[in-house]
């Protein structure tokens, strides 16, 4: 029987909205919105207090400058780390190594020229971030509950796909109500004290970068629900958990500087196509959402068929 055959939404939603309150409740709920609500404000005052200070500086001097003017200087030094970020591949073939650059070019401009930089900056710090700080909030999906055999009473009122997908939503929905609080902060403060972009260019560009969190994080949160399901002891998933997501990246590093394919070793999680979510064209977006959503349905069809085969 596979997983997914008695899934009853009622119990779906009840299932869901205990979880919902039990994480807020729960020490590992908690670690994770005070961690993830740290780091993103951290970085973005990381990247907004340099534009402030010479802000301030020029006005202590005496010196008139616009707004523009002063972030451009802190583009200058921006600039070449964000394009060593979205450089391509070296190619051997001259014409395509050229195509690559172009549209790399292109992109370089685009998050910084078109679109408000400074919140660019948080952003595509956060899309690497924020996978990292997901384990800490989904690790214990249902690991606690296999354990300690809690999850046996639950069976002799539901199924066990209402029990898993039902909890998978409920960090789902955590997750992307604290990443919507904390992109809500930034374009406030950017609007209301920074004062130097349009209302609607902040709320467009953060509508985009919410749905760019929102895309990685499914993915991420379905992987940990796998992990989950795979171990008696949340301790232990919330190792294997921080293990893998963070191993792919620094694997793929490391090999690649002795094998020029070791990059291909990113694609295994969404490292390899997270950042073209702030793509300049919106095909590039799309395919790249499409993406997330086909490792999401890869990763919640593994755990829920884990889930449903092992000893509860």
């Amino acid at each position: 029987m596979s997983a997914g055959q008695h899934i009853d939404t009622r119990q779906l939603g009840l299932v869901c909205s205990h979880s919902v309150r039990h994480s807020l409740r729960s020490g590992s709920g908690l670690v994770f919105i005070l961690l993830a609500l740290f780091f993103s404000l951290t970085v973005a005052h990381l990247v907004i207090s340099p534009f402030e200070l010479l802000v301030n500086q020029s006005e202590e001097m005496g010196i008139s400058q616009s707004g523009a003017a002063i972030e451009q200087q802190v583009l200058n030094f921006a600039r070449p780390a964000v394009d060593w970020a979205l450089s391509p591949r070296q190619v051997d073939d001259p014409l395509a190594q050229r195509e690559a650059d172009e549209k790399t070019q292109r992109w370089v401009n685009y998050v910084l020229d078109e679109r408000p930089a400074l919140l660019s900056a948080v952003f595509f710090i956060m899309l690497f971030g924020m996978p990292l700080l997901i384990p800490f909030g989904a690790f214990n999906q249902t690991t606690g509950d296999i354990g300690n055999r809690g999850l046996r009473y639950q069976l002799l009122r539901t199924d066990r796909a209402n029990i898993y997908y039902g909890r998978l939503l409920a960090t789902l929905i955590l997750t992307v109500a604290v990443q919507v609080f904390v992109v809500l902060t930034v374009a406030l403060y950017l609007g209301l004290k920074v004062q130097m972009y349009e209302a609607t260019a902040i709320v467009s560009w953060s509508l985009q970068g919410l749905f760019a969190l929102v895309a990685i994080s499914l993915p991420y949160v379905a992987l940990c629900a796998w992990f989950s399901a795979a171990n008696d002891s949340p301790m232990v998933s919330l190792v294997i958990c921080n293990l893998v997501i963070g191993g792919v990246l620094f694997a793929a590093f490391l090999i690649a500087l002795k094998w020029e394919q070791g990059y291909l070793i990113n694609y295994l999680l969404p490292w390899g196509i997270q950042t073209r979510l702030l793509a300049p064209d919106t095909s590039t977006v799309v395919m790249t959402a499409v993406g997330c959503l086909l490792y999401t349905v890869a990763f919640s069809w593994l755990g829920a068929r884990k889930f449903q085969s092992r000893d509860l």
